[in-house]
C-alpha cells in the first residue's frame, strides 16, 4: 500500500506542476483539488498503521498542497490560489473523516481488490 501511495503523491505533484492548457471552467478545478487531496489523505490512512505515522502523513499533504500552490506561482500559465489551497486541506479533511466513520471497509473492499490483482 506504502508503493501505491507513494506513486500518488509523485502523481499529484506532477499534474500540479504542469503548465497550464486551458482556462478554469467555472472553477471546476476546484472539485478536482478537493478529490485529489482527499485520496491522498485515505491512502495516506491506509499506507500507515501508527497513529503518528498517519498524523505526519496528513500534516505532510497538507502541507505539500501549499507548497505546490506556491510552486504554480513559477509555472507558465499557472497561478496560486489561495482557494485551491482552501480545498485541498478540506479535501484532506473530508478524506480523513470518511476514513474515520468508514475505514473498516475501506480496508477490507482494498486487501480484496489487492488479492484480486495477478
Amino acid at each position: 500500500m506504502l508503493v501505491i501511495y507513494v506513486f500518488y503523491v509523485l502523481m499529484v505533484i506532477f499534474v500540479s506542476l504542469l503548465p497550464s492548457t486551458g482556462v478554469s471552467f467555472w472553477h471546476i478545478d476546484k472539485i478536482g483539488h478537493f478529490f485529489a487531496y482527499a485520496g491522498m489523505a485515505v491512502l495516506a490512512l491506509l499506507a500507515f498503521n501508527s497513529g503518528i505515522s498517519r498524523s505526519s502523513a496528513l500534516f505532510f499533504a497538507v502541507a505539500l498542497g501549499a507548497a505546490l500552490e506556491w510552486g504554480q506561482s513559477f509555472v507558465p500559465g499557472r497561478d496560486m490560489s489561495l482557494i485551491d489551497g482552501m480545498a485541498n486541506t478540506l479535501g484532506v479533511i473530508t478524506g480523513t473523516v470518511l476514513f474515520w466513520f468508514r475505514g473498516q471497509h475501506i480496508t477490507r473492499y482494498v486487501a480484496r481488490f489487492i488479492k484480486e490483482l495477478p
